[in-house]
This record gives structure tokens, C-alpha cells and sequence, in this order.
């Protein structure tokens, strides 16, 4: 099973330590510092998708917004990152399936993927 997650998020230091994170539990990580167009994140066919909220100075709800509403990229589940305090509120206006504060503890950090990476969620 390849269950590749794709990370965004404009903090090299963070891609660093999610990308170290997961390798050691066996996913396959693809890192991008920027929003990337559907079609780019939909190639990848990642299993989850981590997105941070604030990417240079620009909130990602909007993105987030398109992937749940894109027929390519709508089953894809998502995880919105962010230290900002109204995160669950922001991560339910967007459609994010969930929500991981920074800075995150690792042990919720590996259970929030593993619960939403190791589902099959099948293309729609």
C-alpha cells in the first residue's frame, strides 16, 4: 500500500520535521511550499492532504474550499495546520475533514493521519 501524503505548508523548517515524521511511519511525503494548482495536487493521488492555513501571508481556506468542491480532489481527505485559536471553526467553514493545532503534540499528530491516510477513500 502506498500512502503518500502531500504537505503544504511555507515553513522549511516544519515540511522538515512532518516529512522526518512520517517517513518513519512509512508514508510516502511529497512537500510543497505554496499552493499548487488541483490538477498538480490530484497527480500525486495522495491519500491525505496537510494544509496550513497561513501560507505567506495568504489564508488557504480558499484552496481548501476548491479541494472539497473539485470532483478530482473532493475525496481527498484534508487536514488543516495552524496556531491560530478559532481553528475548529476555520477547518469546518472550509471543509476540512479536520484539524491539527500547532504546535502539535506527535502522538495526535500520527493518530490524526493514520486515521484519515490508512482509510481507502475511493475516487468519486
Amino acid at each position: 500500500m502506498d500512502n503518500k501524503i502531500v504537505v503544504i505548508d511555507d515553513d522549511k523548517d516544519i515540511l522538515d520535521v512532518i516529512q522526518f515524521i512520517l517517513a518513519e511511519e512509512g508514508y510516502s511525503v511529497v512537500m510543497y511550499d505554496r499552493l499548487e494548482s488541483l490538477e498538480k495536487i490530484s497527480e500525486q493521488k495522495p491519500s491525505v492532504i496537510l494544509l496550513d492555513n497561513k501560507l505567506g501571508g495568504v489564508y488557504s481556506t480558499e484552496f481548501c474550499q476548491s479541494l472539497k468542491s473539485n470532483q478530482l480532489t473532493k475525496h481527498i481527505p484534508v487536514i488543516l495546520v495552524s496556531a491560530s485559536d478559532s481553528l475548529e471553526q476555520i477547518a469546518k467553514q472550509c471543509s476540512a475533514d479536520a484539524f491539527l493545532s500547532k504546535p502539535f503534540d506527535l502522538k495526535d499528530f500520527i493518530k490524526i493521519v493514520k486515521q484519515y491516510a490508512d482509510n481507502d477513500n475511493p475516487s468519486s
